[in-house]
């Protein structure tokens, strides 16, 4: 990716973190012994993280709007 946003860099350190975790999960750290299901279930556990990071925050930043600007706010309106 060149040049991520602040939220980018941020949904990028939640996956991380995720990632981190599976690894843990998994309970073996040398990747090429992954089977097909472990890979499956690293990429989807990076890429749901990340978007969940960035519907978060874009949550997150459309109630501070609506605050700012005093118009109701939309419970899950982006879930």
């Amino acid at each position: 990716m060149v040049d991520p946003n602040e939220q980018e860099v941020a949904a990028m350190r939640a996956a991380g973190d995720i990632a981190g975790q599976y690894i843990e999960a998994v309970g073996r750290t040398d990747m090429a012994i992954w089977s097909d299901v472990d890979w499956r279930g690293f990429i989807e556990a990076i890429c749901g993280a990340y978007v969940d990071s960035l519907v978060e925050q874009q949550i997150a930043i459309n109630t501070a709007v609506a605050k700012v600007q005093g118009l109701p706010l939309a419970v899950n309106a982006v879930r």
